[in-house]
């Protein structure tokens, strides 16, 4: 039997390696909190030792925290001045696009008027060519 192809295989299916990353880091954070119950030091220093490291841990959360609310809020400020442009964009090509449709209307109306003023002059002289004839 080929295992090293069977593990490849095996490895292939299952590249999400999330659980056993997160296994791994429980373990060494339950092993660290038993390491320092049982350390040889007093009672006193142990409880010390665990109030610091809990104070360090609770303010590397919070400056975490906090970095990640100002990288969110600096990609919803982002997000808004785009949104704005593009508005302000489409909003300015519709603007454009309703001058050229007001133009090409006084265009139409002008050459419908010429063109009428000429029917009437050729009409007035037809007349005029009847009269005469």
């Amino acid at each position: 039997m080929n295992y090293r192809k069977l593990l490849n295989d095996h490895l292939d299916r299952n590249t999400d390696k999330t659980p056993v990353l997160v296994a791994l880091l429980a373990g060494l954070a339950v092993g660290a909190a038993l390491g320092v119950l049982f350390a040889p030091g007093s009672g006193s220093e142990t409880r010390d030792l665990i109030a610091d490291k809990s104070k360090d841990l609770t303010d590397s959360a919070k400056e975490k925290l906090n970095s990640y609310k100002d990288k969110i809020k600096s990609s919803a400020e982002n997000l808004a001045d785009t949104a704005k442009d593009k508005y302000q964009g489409y909003k300015e090509r519709a603007q454009d696009t309703v001058d050229d449709l007001k133009n090409a209307k006084d265009n139409a109306v002008d050459h419908v008027k010429s063109a009428a003023k000429d029917l009437k002059n050729d009409a007035s002289d037809a007349k005029d060519a009847v009269k005469n004839a």
